[in-house]
C-alpha cells in the first residue's frame, strides 16, 4: 500500500501562519534550535512546503474553469461578478514559513553544503509561491524576511514592479539550480529535484514572456510600467535555456510503453497508473486508497456532484487526423460527420481524453465493455472526460481513486522549449522534430502537411481552423504549438493561465460550448455504434414510449440547459449554462482584496477595479 505523503503541517513545528499574518513568533524558541541543529530537523521542516501543492482531490479539478470545459454552472468570476470583496487568495503565510527556514536554516553543526541543499528547495517555493502571486495580482510586496515586530515599516510597504518579482524569482531558482543536490528522479516522483527547478523556471519565464509581449498593447496598462528589465525575447531565451537543460542532461523522457487501444495508451497511462511513470513524470500527487483522497471518479462521472465538466465541439475539432492533416467534421456530402466517425483516425490523445467511440471500462461484473457518454445523466456535450477517470465502475461512487496525480512532467518542458524558440522565431525543424515531433508520434500521428508541420518538419503556411481559434496569430509555428500544447495540457491546469498570458481570454466567452453531432430527434440512438442504443434526445413533452431510461430532453421549459442547435442533416447538441459569461479586461488580474487595503494603504489597486 502507498504511503501519501506531504502531511506534515508546519503548525507541529510551531511555525505556522495564517491568512495576512506576517509577524507571529515561534512557538518554542527550543523547538526551533532542536530541528535547525540536525540535518533530520530541517529534512522534516522541508516537507512542510509540499503542503503548496493541490491537494489529490483538488489536483485533477484545475481547469474548472476553461473555454473548452463546459459545465453545469458558472461563478462569479466567470459572469464578470469579480468584487475587491471576492478575493480569498490574499494569504502569506506559506511565505513566511518559507522565509523563517531560511532565516534559521544556519547552524554550523550542518554541513554547508546540505544546509544549501534544503535552501535551494525552499527558495525554489518561494519562487513557486511568487508566481501564483504574480499571476493572480500582478505587482505585489516582495518579502524575504520574517517580520519579527508588528512596527517593521516593511509591513506596510507598497507593491514591487513585476521587474523586482521577476529578478528575485530567477535569482531564487538560480540558486535552487545551483544547490539542489537531488539529480535523479525521485522515488515516485514524490519529491523535486533539481530539474524541478529548471522547469519552473522555464514555465514562469514563459509566462512573463508571452505576459509582456501579448499585453503591451493593453488599454489598463497590464505590462508598460514596471516591465522594462526584461524584453519577451531575453526571457524566452531564459526559458528555452532551462528547458533545454532538462532535455540534454535530465534522467527524464517520454513515457511511450503502452501501446494505444479502447481509450487507454502511453498519454492516458500518466494519469490513471497507481504510482507515478517516474520516466516522464517529474513531480506527482499521491493519492492513497485508504485515506480516500482520490475522487476523479465521483468528480467527472457521478450524476450529483462535480459540474459535468465536458469538452466542446470547437475544442475536439483541434485534435488532427491520424495522418497528420486537418479534421473536417463534414462529409462529403456536407452534412456533419456521427460520432463515431469523428473519433476514428484521429489524434489518440483525444480518444485518450473522452470517452470515443472505441472506448471501454469495467461493468459491474469486472468485464470491460463498449461504454458512451452518460447523456442522461452526466455529460453536458456528449464528450466525456476520461483523462483522470479509472475505467470501472466501481470507483464512481465516492473518493476512490488510488492513481497518482502528475503535477509537473516531461512533456511540459518540450512545449515550453517549443513554445519558447517558437517566439523568438528560431525554431528550427530539428527543435519541431524533438518537442511537437515527438509528442504527435506518441500520439499516433504519422505524417502531417505543411500547414500541420510533419513529425520531422515545422509548418509553413497557417492552418485555417486553428488560425481562428487564435484570432490575431498569424506565425504557424506558434499556432501549430498552441495547438499541441493545449492538447497535451488538457485538464492539467494551465488553461485559463495560458489564455491570460496570450490576452485571449475572451475565448473563454466565446466558446458556443456546442457538443455531439445529433442525427434525429425523438428516437434511440446508438451514438458509438456497439449495436446498443446510448440515449434519446426528445423534444416532446415526454420521452416516446419505452425511451425514458435513455430520454434526455431538449427542450427550454423548466430552465432546462441542454439543448440543441439544428444544422444540415440533424442537431448539434447545445449548452446553454455558459451564455451568461463575461470576463472584464479588468479580470486578468484580481483585484486587491479590500480589507487588505484597509489595513495598508500604500497597496494600489489593479487597473479598472
Amino acid at each position: 500500500m502507498k504511503a501519501y505523503k506531504y502531511l506534515v503541517p508546519v503548525i507541529a513545528l510551531g511555525f505556522a501562519t495564517t491568512g495576512c499574518n506576517m509577524n507571529e513568533e515561534p512557538k518554542s524558541a527550543a523547538s526551533v534550535e532542536m530541528v535547525f541543529s540536525s540535518e533530520k530537523g530541517i529534512e522534516t521542516y522541508a516537507t512542510s512546503f509540499y503542503n503548496a501543492l493541490p491537494s489529490p482531490a483538488d489536483a485533477m479539478k484545475l481547469d474548472a474553469t476553461s473555454d473548452y470545459g463546459a459545465k453545469n454552472s458558472i461563478g462569479g468570476m466567470e459572469v464578470g461578478a469579480y468584487t475587491v470583496n471576492s478575493s480569498t487568495s490574499w494569504s502569506w503565510g506559506t511565505l513566511r514559513n518559507i522565509n523563517f527556514f531560511l532565516e534559521n536554516n544556519t547552524s554550523a553543526a550542518i554541513p554547508e553544503r546540505v544546509r544549501n541543499n534544503y535552501n535551494g528547495q525552499a527558495r525554489m517555493w518561494r519562487a513557486y509561491f511568487y508566481i501564483d502571486k504574480l499571476i493572480q495580482y500582478g505587482e505585489v510586496p516582495w518579502i524575504d524576511k520574517v517580520f519579527n515586530s508588528p512596527e517593521d515599516p516593511d509591513l506596510y510597504k507598497g507593491r514591487d514592479t513585476r521587474d523586482v518579482i521577476i529578478k528575485n524569482i530567477i535569482e531564487d531558482l538560480d540558486y535552487a539550480i545551483e544547490n539542489i543536490t537531488e539529480k535523479n528522479a525521485t522515488a515516485n516522483a514524490n519529491y523535486i529535484n533539481v530539474w524541478t527547478a529548471y522547469l519552473l523556471k522555464s514555465r514562469i519565464c514563459l509566462f512573463e514572456g508571452t505576459w509582456r509581449k501579448y499585453h503591451a498593447n493593453d488599454e489598463l496598462d497590464f505590462a508598460r510600467t514596471g516591465c522594462t528589465e526584461y524584453t519577451p525575447n531575453q526571457l524566452f531565451q531564459l526559458a528555452a535555456d532551462a528547458a533545454k537543460a532538462v532535455m540534454e542532461n535530465g534522467p527524464y523522457s517520454l513515457y511511450t510503453g503502452k501501446a494505444y487501444a479502447n481509450g487507454r495508451g502511453a498519454y492516458r497511462e500518466l494519469f490513471i497508473s497507481d504510482a507515478a511513470v517516474k520516466q516522464e513524470v517529474m513531480l506527482g500527487i499521491q493519492c492513497d486508497i485508504t485515506l480516500r483522497k482520490g475522487e476523479a471518479n465521483w468528480w467527472y462521472n457521478s450524476s450529483t456532484y462535480g459540474p459535468h465538466l465536458s469538452m466542446t465541439r470547437k475544442f475536439a475539432k483541434s485534435y488532427l487526423n491520424i495522418d497528420g492533416t486537418p479534421y473536417n467534421e463534414f462529409n462529403a456530402d456536407g452534412t456533419y460527420k456521427d460520432f463515431v466517425s469523428e473519433t476514428t483516425d484521429r489524434d489518440t490523445r483525444l480518444n485518450q481524453t473522452i470517452r470515443a467511440c472505441d472506448y471501454t471500462r469495467k461493468n459491474g461484473q469486472g468485464a470491460y465493455e463498449p461504454t458512451s457518454a452518460n447523456f442522461t445523466g452526466h455529460s453536458m456535450t456528449g464528450y466525456q472526460f476520461t483523462k483522470y477517470v479509472m475505467d470501472d465502475v466501481a470507483c464512481d461512487d465516492g473518493a476512490k481513486n488510488e492513481n497518482d496525480i502528475p503535477f509537473m512532467r516531461y512533456a511540459e518542458i518540450l512545449l515550453n522549449y517549443a513554445e519558447a524558440k517558437a517566439e523568438m522565431g528560431t525554431m528550427s525543424d530539428d527543435d519541431w522534430a524533438n518537442t511537437i515531433g515527438a509528442l504527435r508520434k506518441r500520439a499516433g500521428i504519422t505524417g502531417g502537411t505543411a500547414q500541420t508541420g510533419t513529425l520531422t518538419t515545422k509548418p509553413t503556411q497557417a492552418e485555417p481552423y486553428i488560425a481562428s481559434y487564435y484570432p490575431g496569430v498569424t506565425d504557424p509555428v506558434i499556432l501549430e504549438v498552441r495547438r499541441d500544447r493545449s492538447i497535451e495540457l488538457c485538464l492539467e491546469g494551465f488553461r485559463i493561465k495560458d489564455l491570460k498570458r496570450w490576452g485571449q481570454i475572451d475565448l473563454f466567452t466565446s466558446d458556443p460550448w456546442e457538443g455531439v453531432f445529433i442525427p434525429s430527434l425523438n428516437t434511440a440512438l446508438d451514438m458509438n455504434g456497439d449495436g446498443v442504443d446510448d440515449v434519446c434526445f426528445y423534444d416532446t413533452e415526454a420521452a416516446p414510449d419505452g425511451l425514458a431510461s435513455i430520454g434526455l430532453y431538449i427542450g427550454t421549459a423548466k430552465n432546462n440547459k441542454i439543448n440543441v442547435v439544428s444544422v444540415n442533416g440533424g442537431y448539434l447538441m447545445k449548452n446553454n449554462t455558459g451564455e451568461g459569461r463575461s470576463w472584464p479586461e479588468r479580470q486578468y488580474l484580481y483585484p486587491i482584496p479590500e480589507v487588505v487595503r484597509q489595513l495598508n494603504p500604500n497597496l494600489s489597486q489593479n487597473p479598472g477595479w
